[in-house]
């Protein structure tokens, strides 16, 4: 007999009952409909596909972009005894096979790959002879040219509509507004989709937004008042180090956390965060994908997000359990950007992107007409010093060819600049005594790397020059010049990045029809931009207000509690006050009188009456008479 979902959820994820929506777009998604799912941050979305999944004959197919958090999901269902797999890129094509053998006899429900994989013409007709009783697609805004994090290969998606076309689909993302969902419904080919969407207002999360003349002294006040666990986004590496560093000196436990870190690092300051050995995490926005943590009580931005899509899911951290929680931003007075020099800073236009191709192949060497499906090392930080290229933007184009199937762009690990000291840690400070800014790398160095007197050590040149706030180029000649005066033994990295030419290089047409999304990409992020500043700005509309409009949701009501809210009534209280210190002076310009009659007179509270008396004696502006009654002096 098969088991209902209520009884599921409990068996399996131990809860007693479902929360908003879930039990719904379970039921849509068992009855063989099309589905579309807005549940934001927290909201428990892939529940909504893995119960239907155990209750159907055969295999879920799951789509997802997210690599860890599908490896997280199919350890957490095998751990419940739920069969599960993956096919991810470096599967090797012997283990596909065995993996698609277990859906086929071995009762696997479910089978998660990236959409890159759906460009394998074999795995396809793999797939379309497995009994595959749904199609989930999580993280569906990745459809939409609209969404905040477009991808091209998201595209192929319809193919699955094409070969399966009776399986039902559900799209599932935590952030859309409607024509996001609308896009979404068209490119996947959903057919009378039943539409779900859970409310983006949190009504116990506190957003504030505040103009402070010392960010820390205020963190530090924020994280004293609500000793709970806490997360700081902050906007790049060296900072997650610096703001944790300063934390711990001042008697807080925290950590911290950016994409530079290898797995087991992550993994074990992850743990330390969860288990409260380090309740506070200072991190760059690479903390995130599967942080599901229910007490956190702060967020806290030292830094505007560059888009309000971002924004909430990270503020949305907090407050899991419905317990009151606190999303700040902290900005200096000269905070944020203008648009104008953000645009600067972070948006390329095609010209740059044609010059940036133009030199890749150059210096990879490749001919025109030549390169398709050729394999490259680059030194990244060399390509960047030859052509004096910004690092930033640079990297940035590179992944947008990569998303656009011009290039596929991977991290190379397997060569590291490596380096050994050959003499004592004083011997080397000796060495720089009168060079500040070579001391800096060295201590930088020292402290990073503890086994680097012992043996030939990775290191980071990228952290290192973020660390140190020197290019890596002034890195370098240091490390040579150290080499040099056999201090040290110093071997640079050949490369750091992997690049595979989807494309034959024909100059610039070959990146053509790319222009157009990066047009549509520039004017999207200047468009989020702007509505964050917008948020970050205004001081007369309610945060929610803002942030639900912005994902057209009506909300009419003030939230009362946000910085806005409260900085009004706070000047409402004020203006009364003096309404209140006036008529009391008109009234005892008239006649003296006492507490009681004033309360009678001017149809006031008590409360207000004593406390703008109390405010006039401070000043000197009233005394009592031998009646008892208030006279002005």
């Amino acid at each position: 007999m098969t088991k209902r979902p209520i009884e599921l959820l409990q068996q399996y994820w131990k809860h007693t009952s479902f929360r908003d929506l879930q039990e719904e777009i379970i039921k849509s998604v068992i009855d063989r409909k099309d589905t579309f799912a807005l549940l934001p941050t927290g909201g428990g979305k892939s529940i909504c596909f893995q119960i239907p999944a155990l209750i159907m004959p055969g295999t879920c197919l799951v789509v997802s972009p997210l690599v860890a958090l599908m490896h997280d999901q199919v350890h957490n269902l095998n751990q419940m005894n739920i069969k599960a797999a993956a096919i991810i890129g470096g599967t090797s094509t012997e283990e596909i096979d065995a993996i698609l053998d277990n859906c086929a006899y071995g009762n696997y429900k479910l089978l998660y790959l990236s959409p890159e994989r759906l460009e394998r013409t074999w795995l396809l007709d793999r797939i379309k002879n497995l009994n595959i009783n749904l199609i989930a697609v999580d993280e569906a805004h990745c459809i939409s040219q609209w969404g905040n994090d477009f991808r091209p290969s998201y595209l192929k998606i319809n193919k699955l509509r094409e070969i399966l076309p009776s399986v039902p689909i559900i799209a599932l993302t935590g952030s859309a507004n409607q024509r996001i969902i609308e896009d979404i419904c068209s490119n996947l080919q959903l057919e009378n989709p039943s539409i779900f969407r859970k409310s983006f207002l949190r009504t116990n999360l506190v957003y504030g937004v505040y103009q402070v003349e010392n960010k820390e002294a205020i963190l530090e006040r924020i994280l004293q008042k609500n000793p709970f666990p806490s997360i700081v986004y902050v906007r790049n590496r060296k900072e997650t180090q610096v703001i944790a560093n300063s934390l711990n000196q001042k008697g807080f436990k925290a950590a911290f956390f950016h994409g530079g870190l290898n797995a087991k690092e992550k993994q074990k300051k992850l743990e330390d965060w969860i288990a409260e050995k380090t309740p506070i995490m200072v991190a760059t926005n690479a903390f995130g994908m599967g942080i599901d943590k229910k007490n956190v009580r702060n967020v806290v931005h030292l830094q505007i997000p560059e888009n309000i899509e971002n924004y909430y899911q990270e503020a949305g951290r907090a407050g899991r359990d419905e317990q009151k929680a606190f999303a700040s931003i902290l900005l200096l007075p000269n905070e944020p950007k203008p648009l104008s020099e953000w645009k600067k800073d972070n948006l390329f236009d095609k010209e740059f992107l044609k010059v940036i191709y133009r030199k890749l192949n150059n210096f990879l060497n490749i001919g025109y007409g030549e390169g398709y499906n050729s394999t490259h090392t680059l030194n990244f930080n060399r390509f960047c010093l030859q052509y004096k290229f910004p690092y930033t933007l640079t990297y940035n184009a590179l992944q947008f060819l990569d998303r656009q199937g011009i290039i596929k762009l991977t991290p190379n690990s397997s060569n590291k600049t490596k380096l050994v000291f050959n003499c004592s840690s004083s011997e080397l400070l000796d060495f720089v005594y009168d060079n500040h800014r070579q001391e800096s790398v060295l201590i930088q160095l020292i402290r990073n790397y503890p086994g680097i007197h012992e043996y030939s050590t990775p290191i980071n040149l990228e952290l290192l020059s973020e660390q140190t706030d020197e290019s890596i180029a002034f890195i370098q000649q240091t490390l040579n010049h150290w080499q040099e005066a056999e201090l040290c033994t110093y071997i640079p990295e050949d490369s750091d990045l992997e690049i595979v030419f989807n494309e034959a290089w024909e100059e610039d047409k070959t990146i053509y029809r790319t222009f157009h999304h990066l047009d549509q990409q520039n004017n999207l992020k200047q468009e989020q931009y702007s509505a964050m500043l917008f948020y970050a700005e205004n001081t007369d509309i309610c945060k929610n207000k803002i942030i639900l409009k912005y994902f057209d949701e009506k909300y009419d009501q003030n939230c009362g509690t946000c910085s806005t809210c409260l900085q009004q009534k706070k000047n409402k209280t004020v203006n009364n006050l003096q309404d209140n210190l006036a008529k009391i002076i008109a009234t005892l310009s008239i006649q003296p009188a006492a507490a009681h009659e004033l309360i009678t007179i001017l149809d006031l509270e008590a409360s207000e009456i004593i406390l703008a008396l109390q405010i006039l004696s401070e000043q000197n502006k009233i005394e009592l008479n031998n009646k008892n009654q208030y006279t002005l002096t």
